[in-house]
């Protein structure tokens, strides 16, 4: 808890008009508050991380209800992961400019209107339309998170916050596999949108009530003045103003050493996101025969073993391994592994219970894509941190959007006419063939972290 000690030199007085006597007082009051904006901001993020893996339970009912492909189903999935791709700098300049709490209520709202047509859709374009109001929504919640944290929150609890709310927000990816597969099963695939449309107006109507910008907007004096630094300035989004914007582009898009790192996301969660958000479920359904809410399991397993990841890989690199090249190439190697075992063993059906080790693995081997976020404060200067997090983060997204289409391409390319209950059934050896997507992807990630240039302990400016 914040103390009196915490507050700065003798001497130093508060501001606000508040006497020295009245400083305990509102340290007390940004301590509660804090948490509270801190629950329902990240309750807001979760919403976005169930849409994003909402898509693999309902697969086959959404093929068969609409009549599609499984290449229009794919570029479902896709849209989502183009949005987010495309939304990293402007979310960034909304939470600067517009301030989180209208940003996050707005995204909350549109989110709900896009779940609520996707549950009234009966047509391809109607649900790729409330898709793209999901995806819009969904965008823009996770760096005004990072913006409250950084005006409510002592620099020294920065990072363990940020694991906390990756960790916690990531627990959407659980509802969307195995309980959502569950609601599906007993109220239907429209009805269980529906009953999420309800979820994320609720938290609209709390981000609205509960959160606000920064302690200024309450009355309190800012929490770098509760450390005694008042003169600090934290600004992450916004460029100095004798820094254009194509000037900041020209420095982060020419530095050579920012590729691999993206190269890392584009190749170890391009794969992970392609099968296990989108396409684990008719995967395992269709070349197993399980049942839809048992073939979920297996997407919760692969959002645990990300959870487990972040926090682990971040550690191991900050406190033992004292390395951030290492942890990486760790994680993307365990991720090609995994990747090349499932499309290997068994010509792509290895054993069931071998199914749940290796899942969980392909969520362990995404630990390491965080660490590149400290690459990039360790490579480049302050004014463009921004805009080259942006662009490396960008980076999962982007190979999302593209695979998840292609793999549904060559689901179709291999598809033999079957049917069943009004959707497609694919044979095992095109199954085959997209997992062998998923690798070539795996790979490259691997390939990325091989090229990364340490940078802890490096003064690279």
């Amino acid at each position: 808890m914040l103390t009196l000690s915490s507050i700065g030199p003798a001497g130093y007085g508060p501001s606000h008009g508040m006497s020295r006597a009245d400083w305990p007082g509102c340290i007390q009051k940004s301590y509660r508050r804090r948490w509270r904006i801190w629950i329902v901001g990240v309750l807001s993020h979760t919403i976005g991380m169930f849409h994003r893996a909402a898509m693999a339970p309902i697969a086959d009912r959404v093929m068969a209800d609409l009549n599609i492909s499984a290449v229009a189903f794919g570029s479902l999935g896709a849209v989502y992961f183009y949005i987010y791709a495309a939304m990293q700098i402007p979310s960034g300049t909304l939470a600067d400019t517009v301030g989180p709490r209208k940003t996050i209520t707005s995204g909350l709202l549109l989110s709900t209107l896009g779940a609520l047509t996707m549950s009234a859709a009966h047509s391809f374009t109607v649900m790729y339309l409330g898709r793209l109001m999901v995806s819009f929504g969904a965008s823009v919640a996770a760096l005004s998170i990072m913006k409250l944290l950084m005006g409510w929150f002592r620099a020294r609890e920065l990072a363990t916050m940020t694991g906390l709310t990756v960790s916690i927000a990531s627990l959407g990816q659980i509802a969307a596999a195995t309980p959502l597969a569950l609601l599906v099963i007993w109220v239907g695939w429209r009805m269980s949108f529906t009953t999420v449309a309800g979820i994320s107006f609720a938290l609209a109507l709390a981000t609205w009530l509960v959160v606000r910008d920064s302690p200024a907007k309450v009355g309190l004096p800012s929490v770098h003045e509760l450390e005694g630094r008042p003169n600090s300035r934290v600004a992450p989004f916004r460029s100095p103003p004798d820094l254009s914007l194509a000037r900041r582009f020209k420095l982060v898009f020419g530095n050579r050493h920012l590729w691999p790192l993206f190269l890392v996301g584009f190749g170890t969660y391009g794969a992970f996101a392609t099968l296990v958000h989108h396409w684990m479920v008719v995967y395992l359904m269709q070349t197993y025969g399980v049942a839809r809410d048992f073939a979920a399991n297996f997407v919760l397993v692969g959002a645990v073993g990300m959870i487990v990841a972040a926090p682990v890989a971040g550690f191991l690199s900050d406190r033992v391994l004292q390395q951030r090249r290492l942890p990486i190439i760790l994680s993307t190697g365990l991720s090609l592994a995994s990747f090349l075992l499932l499309v290997l063993w068994n010509g792509g059906r290895p054993p069931l219970v071998a199914l749940y080790p290796l899942c969980f693995i392909m969520g362990l081997g995404c630990g390491g894509i965080p660490i590149t976020i400290a690459c990039v404060r360790d490579m480049v200067q302050p004014s463009i941190q921004g805009v080259a997090s942006g662009l490396v983060n960008s980076g999962g997204f982007v190979a999302a959007a593209m695979a998840q289409p292609l793999f549904g391409y060559i689901l179709d390319l291999g598809w033999t006419g079957e049917m069943a209950e009004g959707a497609r059934v694919y044979p095992l050896e095109a199954f085959q063939q997209c997992l062998s997507l998923c690798c070539l992807l795996a790979a490259l990630g691997f390939l990325g972290a091989l090229l990364i240039r340490e940078t802890l302990h490096r003064d690279s400016h």
